[in-house]
């Protein structure tokens, strides 16, 4: 692969310190380095950034301070011409010579619209959370691709290789619920242009409270749950998948995410169920992973049960009272065949 044909960008905004260990990842263990451009969208300006400039052989460029996420994400395929754009999160941090691994992979999948490599997920303060590795390898495109990428998402900077090409024929990221939809682009390059899977570990995706992805409150949680549904629903939307398709991803966004909300039933089991009885209605009725969760919480998918549970732990459930009474009396017919 030829330099001009890999173009590492890093989108930062109010972030230098996070932003010092992302740029240190880059120049302080790597060879052949290709081109790498700092986009600043900070509403204020940095000493930090200021002494990065003069360390590293990096390219800056101020953006307004004003452009949303989504425009500022979509603004970096416009810096520099090349064939490939990494672009790699202010709070990120690459793999020592990952750079060099993946030059020679990427030649390798030049004709896909996407390359998909292995992450660590760490805390705040580097700590290894969970690493994953796509279960696929190979490239994939059409349903296939969209099924195999879609089905197994964990496609956040810094593994995610984008074909520039490919990522403007589709339109760049889409805005969904406020946020730059990664989901709904990575899985329509899939589809549309192809996916490439890589097992190597890329690098290292820190986790946090400076993150959007915030399941520290019901709403915010139940924020989170939305989007990620409106993401999938999104690429069902505009890629024309079959049926079939449309059904597994939506049911894999929508349950697997609700497995994390799941974990507020000892401190708001109705928000718990009003979420689930919510989804239930909306999501198909077959799915894999919805059938995870009503193996593991039956009582989640039932009035009837919601109810019973309840009474076992000593909750009061919170439904209107004519349901109420409608339950009691149920549960009072089936004692009554219990005792004949």
């Amino acid at each position: 692969m030829s330099p001009e044909n890999l173009l590492i960008v890093i989108p930062t905004r109010n972030r230098p310190d996070f932003l010092e260990r992302c740029v240190r990842s880059i120049f302080e263990s790597q060879a052949n380095i290709p081109t790498v451009i700092v986009s600043d969208n900070s509403t204020i300006p940095s000493a930090g950034i200021d002494a990065l400039k003069r360390r590293y052989p990096l390219r800056y460029i101020r953006q307004s301070g004003n452009l949303s996420a989504t425009e500022h994400f979509n603004a970096c395929f416009r810096l520099q011409p090349s064939k490939w754009l990494w672009m790699i999160h202010d709070d990120d941090e690459l793999m020592p010579g990952s750079i060099q691994d993946l030059r020679s992979f990427v030649d390798f999948s030049s004709d896909v619209g996407i390359v998909a490599g292995g992450v660590d997920n760490i805390g705040p303060e580097g700590e290894l959370l969970h690493r994953w590795v796509p279960k696929h390898t190979g490239s994939y495109r059409g349903e296939e691709g969209l099924l195999r990428l879609g089905l197994d998402f964990c496609l956040f900077s810094p593994n995610t290789v984008f074909n520039v090409e490919a990522t403007r024929a589709v339109g760049g990221f889409v805005e969904i619920n406020g946020y730059p939809a990664d989901y709904t682009l990575c899985v329509r390059l899939a589809h549309s242009s192809g996916v490439a899977f890589w097992s190597g570990i890329v690098g290292r995706c820190r986790h946090g409270p400076h993150q959007d992805s915030d399941y520290s409150t019901p709403a915010k949680a139940e924020a989170w749950l939305a989007l990620t549904v409106r993401m999938a629903e999104e690429v069902c939307r505009t890629t024309g998948c079959s049926v079939s398709a449309a059904e597994r991803l939506i049911d894999y966004r929508t349950w697997s995410v609700f497995w994390i909300i799941v974990r507020w039933l000892d401190s708001d089991p109705s928000f718990v169920f009003r979420v689930c009885q919510k989804y239930m209605r909306q999501s198909p009725p077959y799915g894999k992973w919805r059938k995870r969760v009503s193996e593991s919480h039956p009582f989640l998918f039932s009035k009837l049960g919601w109810y019973l549970w309840c009474q076992k732990n000593s909750l009061k459930a919170v439904l209107p009272a004519p349901v109420i009474e409608w339950l009691r009396t149920a549960r009072q017919s089936l004692q009554e065949q219990d005792n004949k």
